[in-house]
């Protein structure tokens, strides 16, 4: 990038990028004899970007800037970036504009600049002296004190500093959130979700990435067969041998579903949802090598996506890999636990049984001591989880102490009601979506 030799005030009107002027008083983007306005935060993120002269900006730095005082996932940056750089006309794999640092960051390619020399309208020089204030901070001060201000603001104002969610967004989590409960209805719910979103923004590579999802776990758990008797299936190993993956309608829906998932790369190749959507749709087509590599592409941009974690470990256990795979289940568990506060909804549902999934596998070794250590933490976040108890229980009894389990199993019968806790081995494993 070269540095012009006066940088531009960006407090003022606006500045130039490249082949476009950014006009910040009415959040427009002009050039290639188009004109578009851009949502708030997009604009924001093309002024931090513009006003580090190409120096790298951490994605935590940015996520607190764009939302102060505000826990956001990875997901919020990464539709932001994508818009950006649709608007911008840019391409992520030969990027002219935003560049993306891995595991580190963005920094802006292009050179920035005042813009043509006009006289300013009265409503310009209103606008730029009432907006001008908070640039000057940030370019002034750094991004610390921006976070400063910003919880100052979110505290004093009683959460008043919390950005206004437009509708796409509002659908995007609840699509997401309807999807990992993994039901049936939930799944449905999720697809049509996904489709309203992909109705508002064609080019939504995260709605493309989830309906790619959505439409798997449906081909997945729950087939269309000719007796239209009631099946699921709740690991791929067991859909896969069943063989009705192969068959339409799965075949086809399938397909479509890899065609949304290689679009979303094309559009986001440095988001970690599209990646693992790619991974997913592959892995139910049997393309286990194309499978991790997306997974592993996934973990590589987001090391708290816990989902590709276990989808890892799930292919490496079908391709006979059972030793790789579990190391990958443990710490898919421990980001669970890490990040748990920014996404309960999605991640309650699997923490537990993806615990008494690892202690199973140690059971089924033979190694009852790392299976109970297992089995006991599990219980001790999600207390009398009943597979969790049922599988201690089996523990303490191969060990000699009945009468420990036999305490467990009657807790479990007296305050949850079930009469036939204990009688069975439950399993408690779900394969990941």
């Amino acid at each position: 990038m070269t540095k012009s030799s006066s940088f531009p005030d960006l407090s003022l009107r606006g500045f130039t990028v490249g082949e476009w002027q950014a006009d910040r008083a009415d959040g427009t983007l002009t050039g290639s004899g188009t004109q578009q306005r851009l949502e708030p935060k997009v604009m924001d993120l093309l002024i931090l970007l513009a006003g580090q002269e190409g120096r790298v900006v951490s994605r935590d730095d940015i996520m607190t800037a764009l939302w102060p005082g505000l826990v956001v996932g990875e997901d919020s940056l990464a539709r932001t970036v994508s818009k950006l750089r649709q608007a911008l006309g840019d391409d992520a794999k030969a990027p002219t504009y935003i560049e993306t640092i891995a595991k580190r960051g963005y920094r802006l390619l292009a050179d920035v600049g005042p813009l043509p020399a006009q006289a300013p309208s009265g409503r310009q020089e209103e606008s730029a002296a009432k907006f001008s204030s908070r640039l000057a901070v940030w370019i002034a001060v750094g991004l610390a004190v921006v976070a400063a201000l910003g919880i100052a603001a979110y505290v004093l104002l009683g959460h008043s500093a919390h950005p206004p969610q437009d509708e796409s967004r509002q659908l995007l989590t609840r699509a997401d959130d309807y999807y990992f409960q993994f039901s049936r209805g939930d799944n449905e719910a999720a697809i049509e979700l996904y489709q309203r979103v992909l109705g508002l923004h064609p080019d939504d590579a995260l709605a493309m990435a989830g309906l790619a999802n959505a439409l798997t776990q449906r081909c997945i758990r729950w087939p269309q067969t000719m007796d239209d008797a009631p099946h699921e299936f709740t690991r791929l190993g067991d859909a896969l041998a069943s063989g009705h993956l192969d068959k339409e309608p799965a075949r086809s829906q399938l397909q479509r579903a890899q065609h949304l998932a290689e679009r979303a790369v094309g559009l986001a190749p440095d988001v970690a949802a599209a990646q693992k959507a790619l991974g997913f749709v592959a892995s139910a087509q049997r393309r286990f090598d194309t499978a991790l590599g997306a997974y592993q592409r996934a973990v590589a941009l987001d090391p708290d996506a816990w989902a590709p974690l276990i989808n890892i470990g799930d292919v490496l256990e079908i391709s006979g890999k059972a030793d790789e795979a579990l190391p990958y289940f443990e710490r898919a568990y421990a980001v669970m636990g890490r990040v748990y506060d920014r996404n309960p909804v999605q991640i309650r549902p699997w923490h537990a049984s993806l615990g008494v999934l690892i202690a199973g596998r140690y059971r089924a070794r033979g190694d009852m001591p790392s299976a109970e250590v297992w089995y006991r933490r599990v219980l001790s976040q999600s207390p009398l989880h009943r597979d969790a108890t049922i599988g201690l229980a089996a523990v303490l009894r191969a060990g000699g102490d009945d009468a420990e389990a036999s305490r467990l199993c009657a807790e479990l019968k007296l305050r949850l009601g079930d009469e036939h806790a204990c009688e069975s081995q439950g399993t408690g494993e779900n394969g990941a979506g």
